[in-house]
């Protein structure tokens, strides 16, 4: 597999996205990076690259419907009071923060653990984080 026709592929779906929903360009660019779909592209058995630009549109429409893990308010809630307590600490925008999380699967791990994370002080539970982040920088 070529990695070099994954880039033609995103940009030509970003722009039915784009087209499709009405926004601008760089927010379907996002809509697609944050998607559950994007890592499939990748994947050496799905083959999604070798699919037109309807069908993956088809694919990662499916990919954003809910599933038996969709986060509850509570998650939602406590997912938030994270990042922006993160980016306080850090002196970073939120937005910054946000994409941190999303880079290293922090917001996964977040909404996996929270049973036993949200019942942590702040203090620790942002030391958790520092080290989540930090163990999968290596």
């Amino acid at each position: 597999m070529s990695k070099s026709i994954i880039p033609l592929k995103i940009s030509q779906l970003a722009l039915l996205v784009s087209q499709r929903k009405h926004i601008p360009v760089n927010v379907a660019l996002a809509y697609i990076y944050d998607s559950p779909f994007y890592s499939k592209l990748y994947d050496i058995n799905s083959k999604w690259w070798y699919l037109d630009t309807e069908s993956l549109y088809r694919l990662l429409e499916r990919s954003w419907l809910p599933n038996e893990r969709t986060a509850s308010n509570n998650v939602v809630l406590f997912l938030t009071f994270c990042i922006e307590n993160y980016a306080e600490k850090h002196n970073i925008t939120s937005l910054e923060a946000y994409s941190l999380f999303r880079r290293y699967l922090v917001d996964q791990y977040l909404i996996n653990g929270f049973d036993m994370l949200h019942t942590q002080g702040k203090d620790m539970i942002l030391q958790d984080i520092e080290l989540y982040i930090e163990n999968h920088k290596k």
